[in-house]
């Protein structure tokens, strides 16, 4: 029976597993949700504020500018989490998750 388990269930690759200093709590996709350990996506600490259409009106790129250096708008702070590479050029770009069933 062991000799089955090894084998329907083999270790990770060493790459895959965390090293010293990776933070290892989990967080979730911004994008689609998903939770995944941090140092296994990818974290966006400047994220590109993208503005809705509703508050695009009254930012303008000098409160913007402003507001990077204080903690008044959460929304610019806010560090941004995905699980890849994909799904942050798709909240960038403005698209919505979708789960395939």
């Amino acid at each position: 029976m062991w000799g089955f388990y090894k084998f329907m269930y083999p270790r990770a690759p060493r790459s895959m597993m965390p090293k010293d200093g990776d933070v290892t709590t989990p967080r979730h996709c911004d994008f689609c949700g998903n939770s995944l350990a941090e140092y296994r996506g990818v974290l966006e600490t400047k994220p590109n504020l993208v503005a809705s259409s509703d508050s695009a009106s009254h930012l303008s790129d000098s409160h913007l500018s402003d507001s990077n250096s204080s903690d008044s708008n959460p929304q610019v702070n806010k560090e941004l989490f995905f699980c890849n590479n994909e799904h942050q050029a798709d909240f960038h770009a403005g698209k919505v998750y979708s789960s395939a069933d």
